[in-house]
């Protein structure tokens, strides 16, 4: 039985034990340990692979989560937050770089960016990833619970927003994300609003239709809180990602994602490095590492999201289910919805619209 520190000095007394502890330390100065930072995401990342990096590269991880991206462009505005890597998702790239938020890549550093997919070189967010690495990709859709919720009876944003008859029926079942920019792109397209359009009558209307929403659902969720809702019944339909409704359908198979008829939303999520990042020597190593097509394909087949390492090099490390699952990998035929980057006085319209609609 492995003797506790707590136990050894209940047994030996605790004068004597700190005495010890004390002598043995001046002698053998404890070594620096290596601690990598890293901000994610709930529930978006294998544990096994934190525990299989500390293990290869003998450092300890430190890994924190959060439910909407405002958190962590929130983290990296002040400083970053004290940590090395932070997984930031699409549309708030561009201002993170332009405010020099973040570090410019070395990528002699990232071999294994070698086996990325070329199309995310050409992503609309930092071309030729500069300043960001693609961790993961996916939709966004609605997840529903066919206990509750009929074969038919939501096809899209217009159920989602519908307070005459989809939401009277669930009225306190139905959850919209926590990201708010999510809530207002859903909103966009419903309303056939251009999703670069944030002008003041574009604002109130958004407002308008979200605040008629509101009373009627059970709040802005994250993951982590809407994936056993679902899984469970307490919620019947969440706005959601693609990935995170094929947990909760891992534990309740009748869990199901729809794909909106108005459109999926594609968005990518980046990896980056705090300008004033502690370790930046094992942030690059952490990139390195889920970049490798073995650690993408366990991550894959944990979280449910597409990795952005080439498809081929995931051929057989992935099952079918995963590969072959819609919600995973959308099928041909899909209407999928591109974003834009934000400016600064687009998020602050975001914000703006949060704030006039959570206000009670």
């Amino acid at each position: 039985m492995k003797l506790t520190r707590r136990q050894f000095l209940a047994s030996l007394g605790a004068a004597a034990a700190l005495a010890s502890i004390g002598a043995y330390y001046w002698i053998f100065p404890k070594r620096e340990e290596r601690v990598l930072r890293v901000y994610n995401y709930s529930a978006y990342i294998n544990p096994d692979i934190i525990k299989d990096f500390e293990s290869k590269y003998g450092v300890k991880v430190i890994y924190d989560e959060y439910e909407s991206a405002e958190e962590a462009y929130a983290k990296l505005q002040l400083g970053g937050g004290g940590y090395d890597v932070i997984v930031l998702t699409d549309q708030y790239v561009p201002q993170a770089v332009k405010k020099g938020l973040v570090a410019q890549l070395d990528k002699t550093r990232i071999p294994n960016l070698g086996n990325v997919d070329r199309v995310f070189f050409e992503n609309n967010f930092d071309p030729g990833l500069r300043y960001a690495v693609p961790y993961a990709w996916g939709t966004t859709g609605i997840g529903v619970n066919r206990d509750y919720v009929a074969e038919g009876e939501i096809e899209g944003y217009e159920q989602l927003f519908d307070t005459k008859v989809f939401l009277p029926r669930h009225k306190g079942k139905v959850s919209m994300l926590e990201e708010f920019l999510e809530v207002v792109n859903a909103a966009k397209l419903y309303l056939g609003i251009p999703l670069n359009d944030w002008s003041e009558e574009s604002k109130q209307r958004i407002i308008e239709l979200l605040r008629e929403q509101r009373d009627f659902l059970a709040g802005y969720y994250g993951a982590s809180v809407y994936i056993p809702a679902l899984a469970k019944g307490d919620l019947h339909a969440a706005h959601a990602w693609s990935g995170d409704v094929v947990q909760a359908q891992s534990e309740n198979k009748s869990v199901e994602y729809v794909l909106p008829k108005e459109g999926a939303f594609v968005w990518i999520d980046f990896m980056v490095i705090p300008v004033n990042a502690r370790s930046p020597d094992l942030a690059y190593e952490w990139i390195n590492f889920l970049l490798d097509p073995a650690v993408a394909a366990k991550n894959s087949s944990y979280t449910y999201y597409p990795s952005p390492v080439k498809r081929e090099l995931l051929e057989g490390l992935i099952g079918k289910d995963v590969l072959e699952n819609p919600a995973v990998y959308p099928p041909s035929g899909t209407k999928l919805v591109q974003t834009y980057p934000l400016d600064e006085s687009a998020l602050k319209v975001v914000e703006e619209i949060s704030t006039a609609v959570k206000r009670v």
